[in-house]
């Protein structure tokens, strides 16, 4: 039996870390709305599906957010004051190189990714301590705390569904691996 590289933290141990965190994990559809696909990851030519199950899934998301933001949509509309959610999942993306097999699909790529939203106040309503909205600053150190003990650096971004001047690649070991960022006000407003 082979071992597993030392180097990957296993999937449950990102669960763990993540609730350990304050997050709750949630599990969405693959299938989403086509102008999702276009508002939060800028994908015009999404993977369509055959048979969609409803019109509003219509495409295989591309990104993990847009399932995100429903999430805190629904329960904001529930009353929530605080919402922390995070999913790990897969993704589809058009990839020429990928050939069939067991599990794959010929010229779709399906990497496993994990996307956390937070929302509300920065900590839970407790005596003697003032309400403070959660910002930038506060994922930036919930993603720190989930890479740790790697060392993240954080260099501007421009992405389609974030906030200008309030976004960021993170940076692990020269390598960007993923984005971090305040969604757009046009995507707040929607």
């Amino acid at each position: 039996m082979r071992g597993k590289p030392e180097a990957r933290r296993p999937v449950h141990g990102i669960r763990g870390a993540l609730a350990d965190l304050g997050y709750h994990e949630v599990v969405n559809f693959s299938f989403v709305d086509a102008q999702w696909e276009a508002d939060f990851s800028g994908c015009t030519d999404p993977i369509k599906v055959l048979n969609p199950i409803a019109s509003q899934m219509s495409v295989m998301r591309t990104s993990l957010i847009a399932g995100l933001a429903d999430n805190i949509r629904y329960n904001l509309n529930r009353k929530q004051s605080r919402v922390r959610v995070f999913e790990i999942g897969r993704v589809f993306l058009r990839d020429a190189g990928v050939s069939d097999g067991p599990l794959e699909v010929a010229g779709i790529r399906q990497p496993l990714r994990v996307a956390g939203a937070a929302f509300g106040s920065e900590s839970e309503e407790q005596w003697g301590e003032p309400r403070r909205t959660v910002d930038f600053f506060d994922v930036k150190g919930d993603v720190e705390e989930l890479l740790s003990p790697r060392i993240a650096s954080f260099s501007p971004l421009r992405h389609p569904a974030l906030h200008p001047g309030r976004a960021a690649n993170v940076i692990v070991e020269g390598t960007i691996a993923g984005w971090i960022g305040e969604l757009h006000p046009r995507l707040q407003q929607k």
